[in-house]
């Protein structure tokens, strides 16, 4: 639901100056390059079209709290209209043509300056110029230096300098007689006509800006939330999408809330300090109002369904809202349910990063989807205690590793979450069966051949259940825990080294997968360098005055036959791993592994470098193994 007209650029300026046309207060301020405002006086100046303006009609279902354009003298008005595309054109020409302070631009290096903008008479009638060399930038002050400062070329700071430079304020474009009746007079009274020269310069120039209309795309209050929440992103200035925290955070200005604030802290109080949960740090705002909403939608859903058993003593699923957490919902959420639900919320990430880390998450780079934190953050804030039982937790774990393991938050994040966290609630309570997500994961044994990166969920997944399962470290027997996976420097890294498998021949694809990986701290991957297993463990038997034994008992804990590595013997290491692995895998999932081979998709093999780029940020040496001597 829209208009669009035409409307004079004197009316639309004068509207903002009166404050009827606002701007949307979290519209960022966006300060236009000196050739920008330039090149937009030169297009009205010669009655070139600058693009149209859209608007929307304050009073609708959503109201943003508004601010007054930048330079507008300050006062309190409810405006009519908010301003959605078109802020740096009407702040420009406002500054430049209306206001009595000077225009904020930035010079060609960047630097924010004030200036005043003036139009050379001569030139800008005379054929054959380039209007833009016509127009006269000018410091705040309206004085021209040089030398450092030292010299005035020009003083243009009282009317007497700007008649002898025929030099006319822009400002003025839309209330110019006076000035040019003292030009005359000025300019008489020395014995020049000017008659001419201003009579073209007022049909070439003035006429044509204070003539000049624009067209205006007008946006009827009676538009949804939605709609104008999309138009938002669209238009938004610098071409910067605003996500749906920044759209909501604008809607909660306008009740006099500051989400922006609110965040802030509830962020630093779920990140922690001083022990900060890193598996949190990488939480945005928009995955805390994904937990809010889920718990809000949901608790409509409830209400309705209670309504329909009171008044027709059945239920009928059609009749009853979605849970949602995608970006119209975000849109919808009220102040009061953000501000019912966000204690619980926060509450319910805290006990999310305990959870992770109790099942050995403990960098947020092996998160396996970044939304499984806000599944899990909207459970606990749903069941509160009931979902810290053992037995909950057990149940938690399931669905956990399902969605890990099976891969199955991979694509229609949303709607998946929006289906798991009511189910997940219900069965964990005991009030229903299980999610239909446990059912749906499903996981190949071939797939442990293909997992060779971080980016995969499965990946980390065995690399974090290998970290619970109690493996110990190569040369300080440590099992993993918080202080140890940081202060260790603990990572996946390779069992049989890539120099070693290079050397044998043997393809990447399959030296790299999972099964020739564990966890280990940088001091074991070191001492480990690029020779044969069998050198590498006599190494560091007398370097740490182990026993073979002893040794041995560390490669078990994680799932590696010893006599493998001592033979040196990679393909049956591989087979035994995969095997053991294999049934790491069926204990999480709690059902057996597919052994069917194939796939619904061809997977292409990520290049080398890239590969890399990936592993050497997450910190695995073994990138660089070849140039290390152990």
């Amino acid at each position: 639901m829209f208009d669009s007209t035409k409307e004079d650029l004197r009316d639309i300026l004068r509207s903002a100056e009166e404050g009827r046309l606002q701007l949307p207060e979290f519209q960022r301020d966006y300060v236009w390059g000196d050739a920008d405002v330039r090149s937009l006086i030169a297009s009205v100046a010669k009655g070139f079209p600058v693009g149209a303006l859209l608007t929307l009609e304050t009073g609708g279902e959503i109201e943003f709290k508004p601010r007054l354009l930048a330079g507008v003298p300050a006062k309190d008005v409810r405006p009519a209209e908010l301003l959605l595309d078109g802020q740096q054109r009407i702040t420009s020409l406002y500054q430049a043509t209306r206001s009595t302070r000077p225009v904020r631009t930035r010079t060609p290096k960047g630097t924010e300056v004030e200036r005043f903008y003036f139009i050379d008479i001569k030139k800008a009638v005379a054929g054959g110029v380039d209007f833009e060399e016509a127009i006269i930038g000018v410091p705040a002050d309206r004085v021209i230096r040089r030398n450092f400062g030292r010299e005035i070329v020009c003083d243009l700071s009282t009317p007497q300098g700007q008649f002898e430079a025929d030099a006319f304020p822009l400002n003025l474009v839309f209330d110019s007689r006076d000035w040019f009746y003292d030009w005359r007079d000025h300019w008489r009274a020395r014995g020049r006509d000017v008659g001419d020269l201003e009579r073209d310069f007022h049909r070439g120039v003035v006429d044509r800006i204070s003539r000049y209309e624009m067209p205006i795309i007008r946006l009827d209050k009676r538009n949804s939330r939605e709609a104008i929440c999309l138009v938002f992103e669209k238009v938004n200035v610098g071409g910067k999408k605003l996500d749906a925290f920044e759209l909501v955070t604008a809607i909660y200005a306008a009740s006099g809330a500051n989400l922006r604030e609110d965040w802030a802290a509830r962020r630093a109080r779920i990140i922690g300090a001083p022990n900060r949960r890193d598996v949190l740090s990488q939480i945005a705002s928009t995955d805390f109002l994904q937990a809010c909403t889920l718990l809000h939608t949901r608790e409509l859903r409830l209400a309705r369904a209670a309504e329909l058993m009171q008044a027709k003593g059945k239920i009928e699923v059609k009749e009853l809202p979605q849970v949602s957490c995608n970006r119209d919902a975000l849109l919808g959420l009220p102040l009061h349910a953000y501000q019912t639900h966000a204690d619980a919320v926060e509450k319910g990430f805290i006990e999310a990063g305990s959870f992770l880390n109790e099942h050995k998450i403990i960098w947020h780079k092996d998160v396996p989807y970044p939304t499984l934190i806000v599944g899990l953050a909207a459970t606990f804030a749903i069941l509160g205690r009931t979902a810290q039982t053992a037995a909950a937790k057990e149940k938690l774990a399931r669905w956990f590793w399902s969605i890990t393991l099976g891969e199955l938050y991979g694509s229609s994040t949303e709607s998946r979450l929006a289906r798991d966290v009511p189910e997940l609630a219900e069965w964990l309570s005991g009030a229903g069966p299980h999610p239909r997500s446990v059912d749906e994961a499903l996981f190949q044994r071939d797939r442990l051949g293909s997992l060779r990166q971080r980016i995969s969920a499965a990946y980390k997944g065995l690399h974090a259940l290998l970290m619970r399962s109690g493996c110990r470290d190569f040369i300080n027997g440590r099992p993993t825990d918080l202080m140890t996976f940081f202060n260790d420097k603990i990572d996946i890294h390779h069992i049989f080294p890539q120099a070693w498998c290079k050397k044998k021949g043997i393809p990447p694809n399959v030296f790299n997968s999972i099964v020739n990986k564990t966890p280990l701290s940088k001091a074991s991957n070191i001492a480990i360098g690029g020779d044969a297993p069998s050198v590498y463990l006599r190494r560091i038997e007398q370097r740490q005055g182990l026993s073979p034994e002893a040794l041995d008992d560390i490669l078990r804990t994680h799932l590696i036959e010893p006599a493998h590595l001592r033979n040196d013997n990679f393909d049956a290491f591989f087979a035994a791993r995969m095997d053991a692995l294999a049934g790491v895998v069926v204990a999480a999932l709690g059902k057996a592994v597919v052994d069917e081979h194939g796939a619904d998709e061809a997977e292409e093999e990520v290049a080398a470098e890239e590969m890399a780029q990936e592993m050497a940020e997450a910190g695995d040496m073994d990138n660089t193994v070849e140039l290390e001597t152990a």
